[in-house]
């Protein structure tokens, strides 16, 4: 699955697309697994792509409310 779920926001969502297709199953665990929102801020930072930590727990916070999430 390459498209994420929900609404993403327009810096993460970027980032998502710019991800290799390849990346995309292994980051796809951490987004949506327990690693931290500042583990994921600074990875997509050093991959060129900056994304709040704040955009990130947002988003996850909108997909627990819309239980879209499907792993």
């Amino acid at each position: 699955m390459s498209e994420l779920p929900g609404k993403p926001g327009p810096r993460l969502k970027a980032a998502w697309d710019a991800l290799p297709e390849a990346w995309r199953p292994v980051l796809r665990s951490h987004l949506f697994g327990e690693t931290s929102a500042e583990w994921l801020a600074d990875w997509f930072t050093r991959a060129g792509t900056p994304v709040s930590a704040s955009t990130i727990r947002t988003y996850r916070r909108s997909l627990q409310r819309r239980e879209d999430v499907l792993l």
